[in-house]
């Protein structure tokens, strides 16, 4: 038998049978959750979760604030919502003592305080307000944030307002949270450009700079005709390798992203070398597709950086180049004949060699190792492993 819109199968007819406070609070935490979905700040999180849950419960105003960056029983104000008619004005920030911070805050449950005066916190509305919630959010057992509302009537939470607003505070904590691994993705995504960048410069460039400027200086002294002819001669060089150092690397940070998986990217860079000169071969039999990004990561950046030193300072007349895929183990290795290095002067950024502090980073980060073996006269090998899971 068929149902008609009137047995209640469809959502009309499910909010039908709810209680108007039920149907509230359920359509209010949709909305929170849409936006949790779709906002692009948590500014626009908090303002519309505040909005919902003060509207849902009844309150004047409500807010939310930060726990202090530097450990202290502090909360700083972030985002206020507020009825249209309200007068309340609330705290720029709630000092609490240690006693009171662990009973209103750590504990992460929810208080509710119908007087204007609290033996645990100074009331933060003015004018004060006569009954006032505090609600912690914690993740993880840490506080990311604490919404305190005003009610003009007294609060008395109902089974089913103080589950709109736990469940409300539940995501405007998850809000928070993302927000933070947002901010300490996009942090670390910019560490590693600066790194990548100052390798960049370093590996070529500041060096024909410096012989450039050298130069310069020489030629201002007046020397003598030959000595001149000899220093030009040198500055032309420098400058002609700086431009070719640019240009190459300008290249290199425009160019997309291979299409598949790490033995096309692979392919790709080694190509772009052959390209310039340099001999090479590349054995890549492993049967491996797709990686973690981070292996991928790892995979391109290594090989793109013993490359581009193999090319600036080996004098290597053959690389090999093998990816090797064994008991969920990835290595890669670049082995030259060129002339070496002693590896112990040449370790850490004090050095001035980025490319080999930045090599070890991209390691890290990917969960493996890196392992650089060389002896002047003997050529280089870098071997790179890294978890395949």
């Amino acid at each position: 038998m068929n149902a008609s819109p009137s047995s209640g199968s469809t959502p009309e007819g499910l909010a039908g049978r709810l209680s108007p406070d039920v149907a509230a609070g359920l359509g209010a935490i949709g909305r929170v959750a849409g936006a949790l979905v779709s906002a692009s700040s948590l500014q626009e999180l908090a303002e519309q979760g505040l909005a919902e849950m003060r509207d849902a419960l009844d309150m004047e105003v409500a807010t939310l604030y930060l726990p202090d960056g530097r450990g202290r029983p502090l909360l700083h104000r972030h985002v206020t919502a507020a009825g249209g008619d309200s007068e309340l004005q609330v705290a720029r920030e709630v000092v609490f003592d240690e006693e009171a911070w662990r009973l209103a805050v750590a504990g992460g449950v929810p208080l509710v305080f119908n007087e204007e005066g609290s033996w645990l916190v100074a009331n933060p509305f003015q004018p004060a307000a006569s009954s006032w919630l505090v609600l912690p959010l914690h993740s993880n057992r840490s506080v990311v944030g604490v919404v305190l509302a005003a009610s003009r009537a007294r609060i008395a939470l109902e089974p089913t307002e103080a589950a709109v607003l736990a469940l409300i505070g539940d995501l405007l904590t998850a809000g928070i949270t993302t927000a933070g691994l947002r901010q300490v993705l996009k942090q670390t995504e910019l560490e590693r450009e600066r790194a990548r960048l100052a390798a960049l410069v370093h590996d070529g460039l500041a060096q024909d700079l410096a012989l450039a400027t050298r130069e310069v200086a020489l030629l201002e002294t007046g020397p003598e005709p030959a000595l001149a002819a000899a220093s030009l001669e040198r500055l032309r060089d420098a400058v002609v390798s700086a431009h070719a150092t640019v240009r190459e690397r300008l290249k290199e940070l425009v160019a997309p992203v291979p299409l598949g998986g790490v033995r096309e990217a692979m392919r790709d860079i080694c190509d772009r070398f052959e390209a310039r000169g340099m001999v090479l071969r590349l054995r890549d039999d492993a049967p491996l597709t797709h990686v973690a990004p981070a292996t991928h990561a790892a995979v391109v950046r290594v090989l793109t950086e013993a490359l581009t030193n193999v090319e600036k300072h080996a004098g290597a007349r053959m690389v090999n180049v093998d990816l090797l895929v064994e008991d969920e183990r990835l290595t890669l290795m670049i082995a030259d004949d060129g002339v070496g290095f002693l590896v112990e002067e040449a370790e850490g950024p004090e050095s001035g060699h980025l490319g080999l502090t930045l090599m070890h980073e991209r390691a890290q980060q990917g969960g493996g190792t890196l392992i650089l073996t060389s002896e002047s006269g003997t050529g280089t090998v870098v071997r790179l492993q890294l978890p395949i899971k």
